[in-house]
């Protein structure tokens, strides 16, 4: 290829179909003998055939005409060398470079400098003539919109200058110029091309049959297959492409030159967007690949930073292979996805220590309700499985100590109820102690021996020998002495209601106590009767009481009754006596005087002589003072002085009052503190039946 073996016409020879490139025909013109090449002076027959297998794979006649070949190859290079000896161009030392942050550089590798704009060694013609311009074209970062700017004047304007744009227009004449001149020179050549092609493509389609499409598209489509199954790449040029295409004989599917070059240029167009987007899936793989292997390399994590990362990967495959700018947002999104993996994992592994520890906790024995998170420390300082667990290594002090409070909150809650329980368990068994000496107390009331009037010191010697007794010393709460006293207000409690049956049985039977009933006449009354046997005996004898009060005092006042009516009787006979005509002296007789009152009523009023003698008696005793004037006058003095003295202790003193009183506003008071007494032991029983309750 070196020889440029095409353009030196020399296709004619079929070099390519002969693979003569794979013969080192470079090394022959370069003076050096080809593989199996007879040397001068030395016959072609007399080298073995078998020293080369491309000389072998030639045919007799192609092997006749090598020597001419290699001739013809040899003045070919050495035209190209003398043609091409004046265009060759020395290599520049400037090379062009992308920073960081995205901007194009240029360096100088001899002299190490560093420039941002083009030196003038790359710039092509139209870049010089520009460059001798003061205007410079430039984009808004922000906007995104062109703007000009002069570097002599300073000044910028969003119009394009009207020396700019005279300059852009020479410019564009200038390249069309030159494209015209290389279009005609690559039709030249392509036209020898063709014509020097054409008997080659003729002796291949007489090898085989021609291909006929059925449409102009068909023949487009198998020419744009024909290069790309030549492997023709997006920056082919058209004469590098006949080189690959001219011997098919697809080739000839479009028969016009100019249309083969739409076709070619379309079939670029199209590669160079497939290419694209090779590209950017390989970058995109390539990128991937990076995010993988970073995730996943052991020594990558979350705090590495990108300095350090460049330098430790920067001889690997995967991390090299990723452009500068793209490798950033890689290794950035890849902390990204270890920064949240390593708090997950953070997480997990914190959970997992407190679940661990909560175990622990409940496996230590030494550590209780009471114990405090220091001694909690020392207790798990000396204890085997939690030295040798390498998982609590590095264990948080905070979870910890958050795990130490759930677990002492959880003993003391298991302390608390253990208490309550115990608590509980003991209160059922006083309440139970209880209800047993309240049995024992029932049992007594149903043999007789125990009833309302009952004495704690008459029962005491036959309650103290049972244990039910014994079991409620000491024990809080109600004491044995308590109970017995709430169980006969209990049985006082049914007082009224017993009242009531007793009167009705009373009634029935027409029985009336009186002071002289015996308590057992009445009780055999009660007792006998169906309604009152279940009665308590305290609860009839407290009855019988009172009804054996109530007739006393119903005799008493009946005998206060006749007592004062007696007095009623005397008065009015003293008064009979006092206001005699003519007066009572203290020299008259009964006998005498009797005669002048036995038709008044208060003489007729006591039957009885002997009384009216006695009382007539006392009147002339009481009027015999009167009979010394001196004597009577100082005693009526003094009797009114008493009175006065009397009344006015009276007007002073209610208690004097009350005692002065008379003797039925006695009867009242006293009866009015019976009841009110009646009413406060009702209260009170009351109040003592609640309290039980």
């Amino acid at each position: 290829c070196k020889a440029n073996l095409c353009k030196a016409n020399l296709c004619k020879a079929n070099l390519c179909k002969a693979n003569l490139c794979k013969a080192n025909i470079c090394k022959v013109m370069q003076g050096q003998p080809m593989q199996g090449q007879p040397m001068q002076g030395q016959p072609m027959e007399s080298q073995s055939d078998s020293s080369n297998p491309m000389m072998n794979m030639m045919d007799p006649s192609m092997m006749m005409m090598m020597p001419q070949m290699l001739a013809m190859a040899q003045m070919a290079m050495s035209q190209n060398a003398t043609a091409g000896g004046g265009k060759k161009k020395k290599k520049s030392n400037w090379t062009e470079h992308i920073s960081p942050d995205g901007r194009t550089y240029y360096y100088h590798s001899e002299t190490k400098q560093s420039l941002w704009t083009k030196p003038e060694e790359l710039m092509t013609p139209a870049e010089r003539i520009l460059s001798k311009c003061s205007w410079k074209e430039h984009k808004h970062a922000e906007t995104a919109k062109i703007y000009y700017y002069n570097s002599d004047t300073k000044e910028s304007t969003w119009t394009a200058p009207e020396e700019f744009t005279k300059m852009k227009e020479d410019i564009q004449k200038l390249e069309e110029k030159k494209e015209d001149s290389d279009d005609e020179n690559d039709d030249e050549d392509e036209s020898d091309k063709e014509t020097e092609a054409k008997p080659e493509i003729k002796k291949e389609e007489s090898d085989g049959e021609e291909v006929v499409y059925d449409s102009k598209e068909d023949a487009k489509n198998a020419f744009k297959q024909l290069l790309r199954d030549k492997g023709v790449g997006s920056t082919a040029t058209w004469e590098n492409a006949m080189k690959l295409i001219a011997t098919d004989k697809r080739y000839n599917a479009i028969p016009k030159l100019n249309e083969k070059k739409q076709a070619f240029n379309a079939y670029k167009t199209q590669k160079g967007k497939e290419e694209k987007e090779e590209e950017r899936q390989a970058a995109k793989q390539a990128k991937e690949t990076l995010y993988e292997y970073l995730i996943t390399h052991p020594h990558m994590n979350s705090n590495l930073l990108y300095r350090k990362a460049n330098d430790f990967f920067e001889t690997h495959k995967e991390w090299s292979i990723v452009p500068d700018r793209d490798r950033k947002d890689v290794y950035e999104d890849a902390v990204f996805f270890l920064s949240k993996k390593e708090k997950k994992e953070e997480a997990e592994l914190r959970a997992k220590q407190k679940e661990e520890l909560a175990i622990l906790f409940e496996d230590v024995k030494d550590i209780v309700y009471k114990t405090t998170w220091a001694e909690a420390q020392e207790v798990l300082g000396s204890y085997k499985p939690f030295k040798n667990n390498i998982l609590f290594e590095n264990v948080d002090k905070e979870d910890m100590l958050m795990v130490y409070m759930e677990h002492v909150k959880a003993l003391e809650l298991d302390f608390e109820d253990e208490k309550q329980k115990k608590y509980a368990k003991e209160r059922r068994s006083h309440r139970v102690n209880r209800d047993n000496f309240i049995k024992l107390l029932t049992e007594l009331h149903g043999k007789k021996k125990l009833d309302s009037t009952s004495l704690w010191a008459d029962l005491y010697p036959t309650i103290s020998k049972d244990s039910r007794y014994s079991v409620m010393l000491g024990q809080p709460g109600s004491t044995p002495l308590d109970l017995f006293k709430f169980y006969l207000e209990d049985l006082k409690s049914t007082m009224h209601d017993d009242k009531k049956m007793i009167k009705d049985v009373l009634r029935q039977a027409g029985f009336d106590v009186e002071p002289d009933t015996s308590y057992e006449k009445f009780h055999s009354i009660i007792s006998n009767n169906e309604k009152t046997k279940l009665i308590d005996k305290g609860n009839i004898k407290l009855h019988f009481l009172n009804l054996l009060e109530k007739a006393e005092a119903k005799e008493k006042e009946a005998q206060r009754a006749e007592e004062r009516k007696i007095k009623r009787k005397e008065t009015a006979f003293k008064h009979m006596l006092k206001d005699a005509t003519p007066p009572i002296t203290a020299h008259d007789e009964w006998a005498e005087t009797k005669i002048r009152f036995e038709k008044d009523p208060a003489y007729t009023a006591f039957p009885d002589d002997n009384s009216k003698a006695k009382l007539f008696k006392d009147f002339v005793a009481s009027i015999e003072p009167e009979s010394n004037s001196d004597d009577y006058d100082k005693h009526k003095k003094k009797r009114h002085k008493k009175e006065k003295k009397h009344k006015y202790r009276s007007k002073r003193s209610p208690s004097y009052n009350m005692t002065g009183s008379s003797e039925e506003d006695r009867k009242k008071k006293h009866k009015k503190a019976d009841n009110e007494s009646e009413e406060d032991s009702k209260k009170k029983e009351k109040s003592t039946d609640s309290t039980l309750r």
